[in-house]
């Protein structure tokens, strides 16, 4: 699932506005998944890393990019 978010009054609201500028995927189908290993550059190792429930939270650094991999509970 996608939820849509924009800043406003220097806080984070919720919009439909389709070039918002943060996205949060809840549990990515496939679909969405290669959307975002394709539109965005995602790294699937990072991906799948990141919706693995049993991946350690970590900072990993790359030439192109950094990954924040946060677990909650």
């Amino acid at each position: 699932m996608l939820r849509r978010y924009k800043i406003v009054e220097s806080r984070i609201v919720e919009c439909n506005e389709p070039n918002a500028p943060i996205l949060q995927f809840i549990s990515p189908d496939e679909k969405e998944k290669r959307w975002l290993i394709d539109e965005y550059l995602v790294d699937e190792h990072t991906l799948n890393s990141a919706l693995d429930p049993d991946e350690l939270s970590r900072l990993e650094y790359e030439p192109n990019h950094i990954a924040i991999i946060f677990k909650r509970p």
